[in-house]
This record gives structure tokens, sequence and C-alpha cells, in this order.
């Protein structure tokens, strides 16, 4: 028998599936007239990645507020909430004051209603600048910017911005262009099987508001490609993980470089 302290990394050599969900819309692109019908497809991916018993990261931008978190904290899933940065406070332009602003008011937020949040998922660019205000708010994951070519074959590693915290690039998203079935569901399937088969790392993007957008054929993409993960995790061939489980698994390795001071100021 292994000794408690023994490392998971050493003992299993499997791939690892991650899921992130971005629950809302992009600020000001969703009419009221959609938000009841959006919220109503975010209950369906809860419900549905509940049913396959897949834990998933659910980013939200106001964690402390959003109507998804109730329905995501009552589930029996491992889930995990995170922030879901939008280009207003987290894009090239916005600054960086304003986001250690917004970031440090969304964190307390949640905290303080007992929220445990430690991930960030950024919309439209990367954090690697504001490194030491994520380190502050001891955010531990990042999710990799979706710029994603669909015809790209190599699925991007993890990578460590800073002991302890990590960034997990976009392997592949849903909805993808050119169709659901045949150049989305079928092709992200074929990838994260061979993610699987090399014990790679695959991090999933789905995204609720263009889910709304396509319509119920979208969701029976999504239900047909977890049933088949589902399968996958019940054999053994990979694992399904949060982001923040990820980050804690890999900052569990020996780092062998030493970190250079990140210490910056805040405006």
């Amino acid at each position: 028998m292994s000794g408690k302290n023994h490392r998971t990394w050493q003992l299993y050599h499997v791939g690892h599936l991650l899921t992130t969900v971005q629950l809302d819309p992009i600020a000001d692109a969703c009419n009221l007239e959609r938000h009841k019908e959006l919220a109503n497809v975010s209950e369906q991916l809860i419900g549905l990645m509940d049913s396959h018993r897949l834990p998933a990261t659910w980013a939200v931008s106001d964690p402390a507020h959003s109507a998804a978190t109730s329905h995501i904290l009552r589930s029996a899933v491992a889930h995990e909430l995170a922030i879901l940065g939008d280009a207003n406070w987290l894009g090239a332009v916005a600054g960086r004051t304003r986001f250690a602003r917004e970031l440090s008011r969304r964190i307390a937020q949640a905290r303080g209603v007992g929220l445990e949040v430690h991930t960030l998922v950024p919309r439209a660019a990367s954090i690697e600048r504001h490194i030491d205000l994520i380190v502050k708010q001891q955010i531990t994951a990042i999710a990799g910017v979706d710029s994603l070519d669909s015809t790209r074959r190599t699925i991007a590693t993890p990578r460590a911005l800073h002991y302890g915290v990590w960034e997990l690039p976009v392997s592949g998203s849903l909805p993808a262009k050119g169709g659901w079935f045949s150049n989305g569901g079928w092709s992200t399937w074929r990838r994260i099987r061979g993610a699987a088969k090399d014990a790679a790392t695959f991090h999933l993007l789905i995204d609720a508001p263009s889910i709304c957008r396509e319509g119920r054929a979208a969701l029976t993409t999504v239900d047909w490609l977890m049933r088949r993960v589902a399968n996958l995790r019940d054999r053994g061939l990979v694992r399904v993980e949060t982001l923040r489980a990820t980050a804690a698994r890999l900052a569990d390795v020996p780092v062998v470089q030493p970190q250079q001071s990140i210490l910056r100021r805040a405006a």
C-alpha cells in the first residue's frame, strides 16, 4: 500500500477533463426577453452535469448575487463557482486599478456569504500582467482565454504563472463553428478521447448564452458528449476535475525553478 503522502500524479497516468461553463452573457448582449430563457438553459446545464455526476466550474460575473448560485450549491456533485471576467474591468483598456477594485469586490462579497471562490475565468484578455493582484486575492486557477483555432491538433498544457497559481488553457469550446454535431460535438469528442489516451489535460469551455441562441439541438449535443465522458470516467480512463482541483493537484508537484518577486503597485 502506498504511503499517505504519496502523490496522486505519481500513482495514476490518466487523462484529465476540465469543463468550464460561462453562464452570464457579455454585457448588454442579452436583452431582457432572453434572460429568462438563459436562466432556464443554465438550470438544464447544471442538471445535465449532475445527472452524469460530472463536476464543472461554473463562471458567473458575481457569484454572491447570481441566480445560478443556489442551484449549484444544492448539487450533490462537487462543482465550483468561479468569477467570470468581462472586458469592461478585465480587458486591456480597463486599467490595473479598476481590475484590482472589481476583483476585490467580487471576491469579498462571495466570501462574505460563505462562498469559496479561487478561480477566475477571463473572457477577453490574459491576466498575467496582474499576477500579483491575483495572488493577493488567493486565486489559484485561471482559465486560459478562448482564442482557439478549431483545426489545431495539439493541446496546450497547464502552466504555472506563479507558485500555486495555474493557467489552464482552453482546448475546445462549444458551440463550435461549423455545426454542432459534425464539426462540434463529434470533433470535440474525438479530441477528448485522444487526450485520455495520451494522458493529457483537455479543458472544455461551454458558453451558455450561445447555447441559448442555438436552441435545443445544442443541449442535446452537450448531453451526448457528457454521456461519453462519463463512460470514460467510469472506465478509469479520464478524471473529471474542476479548475480549482486541477490547480491544487498541479501545485503539489515540486517547483524546480525559484519564483521571482511579483510585488507591484495596484495603481
